[in-house]
């Protein structure tokens, strides 16, 4: 795509989240926190009073709500604090700081002027085995002092609207006047992108075009049986908590009981 095509699109100079977005997360934020809080006194409770009925639901439902809650949080923070404008001679941005491919909740506001720009790189990183493989397309700028300025990483299959680093990319080429540099296909390790490590000689053998579709079939059925899975774990966690708070709703249960009440 040429600077002239990225150029004539609809001006939009600011990307960030609109404020029904920023409402509606910490509108769910708000919600899910007192159910997050009361888990662990309860867990605390029943620990402490020798207690072990139910244990196993809750440990459940901690784990899935804090999963849920991090997610939560995440997006939220990148709602509130995520922000992309363009200026006459330069693009000022608030991104999470950091290199590793899962959001920090720490930012960093950066004014980076045209003029500075040597070009723009994009890279498809593969992450994962054979068994939950993740292709991830991520952006950053090359400063002419040979300086990375990560933009962001966006799943081509799901674009974030409000952050579509892919657009935001061709709007900083088109303005700074630089090319849009396609690295390919490579493998990463999710290690030791977490930590913050650079790529080793390995990480960097290319991928073809049927290897990353391959891909793609299999990270959809894995995302399709762990969502599964964590249905059937909540479910069965709801439910084991349920008996053993209310007996009386087992009608095994209430058959005892009567008995034994009225022996």
């Amino acid at each position: 795509m040429s600077n002239k095509d990225v150029m004539s699109r609809p001006s939009r100079n600011v990307f960030e989240a609109g404020p029904g977005r920023r409402l509606a997360l910490s509108f769910i934020f708000l919600i899910m926190l007192p159910f997050f809080v009361s888990l662990f006194p309860m867990l605390y409770f029943r620990l402490t009073q020798g207690n072990g009925e139910g244990i196993l639901g809750l440990l459940v439902l901690a784990i899935g709500l804090s999963l849920l809650m991090l997610l939560v949080l995440i997006e939220l923070m990148i709602s509130l604090r995520s922000r992309v404008a363009f200026g006459k001679n330069a693009v000022k941005m608030r991104l999470p700081r950091g290199r590793g491919i899962f959001p920090s909740l720490i930012y960093q506001t950066r004014t980076i002027p045209y003029a500075d720009i040597s070009n723009i790189e994009i890279r498809r990183e593969i992450y994962g085995g054979q068994w939950a493989p993740v292709l991830l397309k991520g952006t950053r700028i090359i400063l002419k002092d040979e300086t990375a300025v990560p933009l962001g990483y966006v799943s081509e299959a799901n674009v974030d609207p409000a952050l579509p680093f892919d657009e935001i990319a061709e709007k900083i080429a088109a303005r700074a006047g630089v090319e849009i540099d396609d690295a390919g296909h490579v493998r990463r390790s999710a290690q030791r992108k977490i930590m913050g490590l650079r790529a080793t000689e390995e990480d960097r053998v290319p991928i073809s075009e049927t290897e990353v579709a391959d891909l793609n079939v299999r990270h959809g059925r894995v995302i399709f049986a762990l969502v599964g899975t964590l249905m059937v774990l909540v479910g069965a966690g709801i439910f084991t908590d349920r008996d053993a708070r209310y007996p009386w709703s087992n009608p095994t249960g209430a058959t005892q009981n009567t008995s034994a009440d009225q022996s």
